[in-house]
């Protein structure tokens, strides 16, 4: 048999099932609902408006069962009342998906506590793709049924719903033989008088809604943790129970929520967001990423600010730099690997309590980051999860932790293909590709396949397609990869995983079932959140909308503040207000802090209890008191930064001597030199170019013609549209020779004249056919050959000049009686050295490596090993100059030599199957540092000093280095 989700009743979703019962007895005794809504809002002291809409609203926190509630609601109207038609209105898929499988999953639980009603389960219809039956058999049936819409279904002339019926629908007693025959489905639907439900409010805002919304005539239930904020929409009012979000946590309803800021420290400022004509910059202070705030005239990376504009700066060389949100490669790695770990660090402990960990990844809305030929997230994710599975598989306990070692080892599929990672994104319902619509299945639809070991799935990649609605329990871990949603609150963004998780046979680990152990229940319902460090006050705008959402002040506040939240909260009047304000502050309740901007600030007292017990106040005045406060907002929303502060490069005493001397002795700032060319090599260039240039196949631009025809049978099907190819034609431009030649010019970086000289070689035949067929990629095409063969030719035309009485400025810091290098100036990231003996006698810098990659730290721990290596490090910046752009070299050893002698070997490190994948401008670059470094070793021939410089990618060893 199946598992089955395992309910329990839950106080806070019985209470909202009672009130709105509650509610609708008073209306079915003949009051009015305006009537009902006031006396129930003064009784719980609900401070919203009451006002003549038939909306009732449910406010309930993300992540505390809202669609459970309903259904519940669903049952409960039934049993009291009678009512058996219910539109559910929910605003996307994979709501609808959600929804579906609750009601599914709630199936045989709702059966068992209904078991001695007449109706024991709700018929459900889904209305998807124009499947207009279930529609017809939503009208058709007598039983208690649910009918499942998205707006989007109706909210257009020419939706199936709204088209005039063929035929007049068998749907007995629903409709008098008096009235006019309904005219549409959506008519149908409406005389049906059904009780609404609204998933989600926020989301139904627009006027196409309103508009067809409009004539739906019975009462409307808005289960939701927003509400519409419009002035011409239904704020939220009419409210029969509230869960407001710091009642939750505290409630231990949800888990708590712990936030990792991750990213490349660069050692620049980056504009992050402007603010109220204020600029606010991330930078590098002493090795941690800090905000600031500049206004005109601020320095921003060493240049003046000229002028603030909405989403810009100009600065005082007129640059103009934009907000920039964009995530590096560098900065998208070190997200990945951070939540990786943090995956790992809590799955072994969860997986022996029998609870499957998952991790969640938003990423941009780019679907090739993720699929396609070279999708740039999955293979940064597969890189760093093969890496990090194979250290943890190494230190596992073979015997003792068999069961969890056959879990990370079954991560494959028999094609030997990486299975534990699934993407859902917007258009994947129809994807042709079966592993896909599997992967798409089970994470919309199959919830108990997902939770369960024997899926290997543990992580979810999604473009913002799973907001609202969509959630699993089990998920542990959320990384933000893509700074978008903005206009979504940072709760919803997050409130995928703040449900309470269950184990494998779906018992939710509630504080309960936890013996009301609250520091195990944290343990385990504890939700880690990744995001970088361009998202300003993840953490604070949390915690404000906490505040926001309940009906508590926070720790520091106005004397506006507070007696806004007395009198809305209590519902005092003015007087009472004031009097309770004048006794806070003369008995020293509350404390003055400080003033801003004209602003007395105050903060609660800590004694404030202690001083209020003595007070002699009315009881509800001296609640009123006692719940004011939401001091513990911060316990269920923490920062963990895992930045932590980089450490200064100190140099070690004993390799000083040796490193500075290394680097004085490379860092030289010679310019290159190129000879000039004669008559004879310029013409011998050119002909190269100009014959392999002819030899290039170039595609032609194609013209197609389709021809489409819409079946106005199957409007809003899939197959509603039938089309097909007429026409195919090659097309020829007319291509503009002069403007050809300037491009070309311009993007290879050659002198006008040499331009026009290769384009005149060219043949006529060449012009008039192959870059007729597709100018454009002529142009990339030719511009690679150019830059080739310059190349080529200038590795034996340059000359390094200069070298001579040459030094680059000083890189070397002393404080304190000690040497070093500031920070980053090595490498992105900083790894503390552990016990490895070697490492630590070798390495240049104490007790820290600076690296790039993880290619870098895994040759870094091998090279320590070499007997031949008397110490070794990473370079700082060296900036040679070349043809192609400055160059940097990675490694730099001394070597024993066999004769006495000093040997600098100086690395370049490729993390490249082969030399001949590293890219071609990077040869290049290569090409001429080697230049650079015959001709120091020319400059110091007769010191006995020899300077190697070598490339080495992954397959390369550094011993077979060393011996040549």
């Amino acid at each position: 048999m199946s598992k089955e989700f395992q309910y329990e009743i839950q106080q806070h979703q019985e209470d909202c099932v009672n009130n709105i019962i509650q509610i609708f007895d008073k209306i079915n005794q003949g009051e009015l609902l305006s009537e009902t809504l006031s006396a129930h809002h003064q009784k719980n002291k609900y401070p919203f408006s009451v006002n003549h809409n038939k909306n009732i609203d449910v406010m309930m926190e993300t992540g505390t069962g809202k669609t459970f509630t309903f259904i519940q609601t669903i049952f409960e109207l039934n049993k009291n009342f009678g009512y058996k038609k219910f539109i559910v209105l929910i605003p996307t898929v994979p709501i609808r998906e959600g929804t579906k499988t609750n009601l599914e999953d709630t199936k045989n639980y709702f059966k068992t506590l209904y078991a001695n009603e007449k109706e024991k389960e709700i018929e459900t219809f889904v209305y998807e793709g124009g499947n207009i039956s279930s529609v017809k058999s939503f009208i058709g049936t007598e039983h208690l049924s649910a009918l499942i819409l998205t707006p989007s279904s109706f909210s257009n002339k020419d939706n199936i719903l709204n088209r005039p019926l063929e035929r007049e629908l068998y749907a007995p007693n629903l409709f008098s033989e008096k009235t006019e025959p309904p005219k549409s489905y959506l008519e149908c639907l409406k005389r049906l008088n059904p009780i609404v439900i609204m998933d989600e409010p926020h989301r139904f805002d627009g006027d196409a809604f309103k508009k067809y919304f409009d004539g739906f005539n019975n009462y409307y239930l808005r289960f939701g943790a927003t509400f519409p904020k419009k002035k011409d929409s239904i704020e939220l009012s009419n409210v029969a129970y509230v869960l407001d979000s710091i009642s939750s946590f505290r409630q231990n309803l949800v888990k708590k929520i712990v936030v990792y800021t991750q990213d490349v420290a660069e050692n620049t400022d980056t504009l992050t967001a402007i603010d109220n004509k204020k600029a606010i910059v991330n930078t590098l202070t002493n090795g941690v990423v800090t905000k600031k705030i500049l206004g005109v005239g601020g320095i921003f990376n060493g240049k003046n600010i000229k002028k603030i504009n909405k989403d810009s700066l100009v600065l005082n060389d007129d640059n103009i730099i934009k907000v920039d949100y964009s995530l590096s490669d560098d900065a998208l790695k070190s997200m990945i690997r951070e939540t990786v770990k943090i995956h790992f660090e809590k799955e072994k402990s969860l997986f022996e309590k029998r609870i499957k960990a998952l991790t969640l990844f938003f990423i941009e809305s780019d679907t090739s980051l993720f699929r396609g030929e070279n999708p740039k997230i999955k293979n940064f994710f597969e890189e760093e999860f093969l890496i990090q599975q194979k250290e943890i598989i190494q230190n596992l306990d073979k015997v003792n932790d068999s069961e969890y070692l056959n879990y990370l080892q079954n991560a494959f599929d028999t094609e030997g293909d990486l299975v534990v990672h699934k993407g859902y994104f917007s258009g994947d319902k129809g994807n042709a590709d079966e592993k896909i619509k599997t992967g798409v299945d089970e994470i919309l639809k199959d919830k108990k396949k997902l939770l369960s070991f024997e899926s290997p799935t543990r992580f979810i990649f999604s473009i913002w397609a799973l907001q609202e609605g969509w959630d699993n329990p089990n998920v542990f871990t959320i990384c933000k990869l893509s700074n978008q949603g903005s206009e979504i609150s940072k709760l919803q963004q997050i409130g995928r995983g703040l449900r309470i998780c269950v184990n494998q046979d779906l018992k939710r680990q509630t504080i309960q079932e936890l013996d009301a152990n609250q520091e195990e229940f944290w343990k385990i319902n504890n939700l880690d959140v990744v995001v970088s460090n361009k998202e300003q006050g993840f953490v604070e705008a949390i915690q404000n909308e906490i505040l926001n959402n309940s009906f508590f002040i926070a720790d520091t506040f106005t004397e506006q503040e507070l007696k806004k939240v007395l009198k809305e909260k209590n519902n005092f009047d003015d007087i009472t207000v004031r009097s309770l304000f004048k006794l806070l502050d003369s008995k020293e309740m509350i404390v003055f802090k400080q003033t801003v901007d004209g602003q007395d600030i105050y903060e609660k007292s800590a004694e404030f209890s202690a001083i209020l017990k003595n007070q002699d106040l009315p009881q509800e005045h001296f609640s009123a008191l006692e719940s004011l406060f939401a001091t513990d907002y911060k316990n269920f929303i923490q920062e963990k930064s895992k930045i932590r502060p980089k450490k200064k490069l100190i140099i070690k005493a004993s390799h000083l001597p040796e490193f500075k001397k290394l680097w004085e002795t490379i860092s030289k700032n010679a310019d290159f030199v190129i000879e000039n060319l004669n008559k004879e090599n310029e013409e011998q260039l050119i002909i190269n170019i100009k014959n392999e240039v002819e030899k290039l196949n170039i595609d032609a631009i194609v013209l197609q013609t389709t021809r489409e025809e819409i079946k106005v049978d199957k409007i809003g099907e899939s197959d509603a549209v039938y089309g097909k190819i007429v026409n195919i034609e090659s097309y020829k431009s007319k291509v503009d020779y002069l403007e050809f030649v300037r491009s070309l010019s311009i993007s290879t970086k050659i002198p006008l004249l040499f331009s026009v000289k290769i384009f005149n070689a060219l043949s006529n035949d060449f012009k008039e056919n192959t870059l007729a067929k597709n100018p454009a990629q002529t142009l990339k095409e030719i511009k690679e050959i150019i830059r080739k063969h310059l190349v080529n030719l200038l590795k034996s035309k340059v000359r390094y000049d200069g070298i001579e009485n040459s030094v680059l400025p000083n890189v070397f810091k002393t404080e304190n009686g000690e040497t070093y290098l500031d920070t980053g100036s090595v490498g992105k990231f900083q790894k503390d050295i552990e016990q490895d003996f070697s490492l630590k006698t070798k390495w240049v810098f104490e007790n820290v490596i600076e690296y790039d990659s993880n290619f870098e730290i895994e040759i870094i721990e091998k090279d320590a090993e070499m007997d031949e290596i008397e110490i070794f490090g990473k370079l700082p910046k060296l900036k040679i100059k070349t043809p192609l752009g400055e160059y940097n070299p990675d490694f730099c050893y001394a070597i024993k030599g066999n004769n006495g002698n000093k040997i600098f070997l100086i690395v370049e490190s490729k993390g490249y199957e082969t030399s001949t994948a590293i890219p071609e401008n990077e040869k290049g670059k290569m090409a001429f540092a080697e230049k650079y470094f015959q001709a120091l070793n020319d400059f110091y021939r007769n010191e006995n000093v020899k300077i190697s410089f070598k490339e080495r990618i992954s397959s390369t060893q550094l011993a077979s280095l060393i011996n040549n």
